[in-house]
């Protein structure tokens, strides 16, 4: 067997490495070079199947529904963001300009009335004890009354129109309702600068050393991880339970504004946004 034949084998059809093939055996040609020629025949195979620069490929995508999803405004968008991510600045400019109303705990309680806003103002000292876990949250009979309050201010902000709901949204709660419902995370790798942006809160701004401040945002985190955890299947800060996770170390705080103010409108109406 020639080495131009052996070359060839390579690049063969299918019919034309199978002839190859038993001249090879004949001859007693290693089968380790067949194998290669199979391994390279299946490999150019897969790539032709997938050709994703060929007008035929587009043409056969076009006729299938599975490719055709087209992305629609939200409802809402449930936000759930690292402590010093950047969340809270990033989302208000966002829904500025993409025309949705912000929620955070704070704005949601002032949909309740006193007695229901003191109820959840109280509870939230519970939320920032380290030692408390989701599985306590579940047993507790006064955070299911507090979830249930969120819950009721949230219907009605989403009766009010478009809005974003930052921390305290669960999407599997929201979309029974008939919302139609877009989840997203921030987060953050940076530690240092984590540590620069927690020093501006007031509660921090006294804080000196990085392990103060690392205590600092890990307790923050924590209070939100055992809230979303308590009500919802799909665990917090993990890729798996949000359809958009967003480093804003890497994007920065305008890019992330723009990112976030895309998924405020239809794919058709993006451009007028940005």
């Amino acid at each position: 067997m020639t080495t131009k034949e052996i070359a060839q084998g390579a690049f063969a059809s299918l019919p034309t490495l199978l002839r190859i093939a038993a001249k090879a055996k004949s001859q007693r040609v290693s089968t380790i070079w067949f194998c290669i020629c199979l391994m390279s025949y299946v490999e150019k195979e897969d790539f032709m199947r997938e050709d994703v620069h060929s007008k035929e490929f587009w043409d056969e995508a076009q006729k299938k529904a599975a490719f055709q999803k087209r992305f629609d405004r939200p409802d809402c968008i449930v936000l759930d963001s690292e402590y010093c991510s950047m969340g809270r600045m990033i989302a208000v400019k966002a829904c500025e300009r993409g025309g949705y109303t912000y929620y955070d705990a704070e704005k949601l309680m002032s949909l309740l009335g006193p007695e229901e806003r003191e109820l959840v103002a109280r509870y939230d000292k519970v939320l920032g004890d380290t030692e408390i876990t989701e599985e306590d949250l579940k047993k507790d009979s006064d955070f299911e009354r507090v979830s249930r309050l969120y819950q009721q201010a949230i219907g009605q902000a989403l009766k009010d129109g478009p809005c974003l709901i930052h921390e305290c949204g669960i999407k599997e709660r929201i979309e029974p309702e008939g919302f139609q419902c877009v989840s997203v995370l921030f987060y953050a790798m940076d530690q240092q600068e984590k540590r620069e942006r927690a020093r501006t809160a007031a509660i921090y701004k006294d804080l000196e050393t990085a392990e103060e401040l690392d205590k600092a945002i890990e307790r923050e985190d924590h209070r939100r991880r055992i809230y979303h955890n308590a009500l919802s299947e799909r665990p917090w800060g993990r890729k798996e339970a949000y359809d958009l996770c967003l480093n804003t170390d890497v994007f920065g705080r305008k890019k992330s504004v723009e990112l976030l103010v895309a998924l405020m409108a239809a794919e058709d109406q993006n451009h007028k946004l940005l």
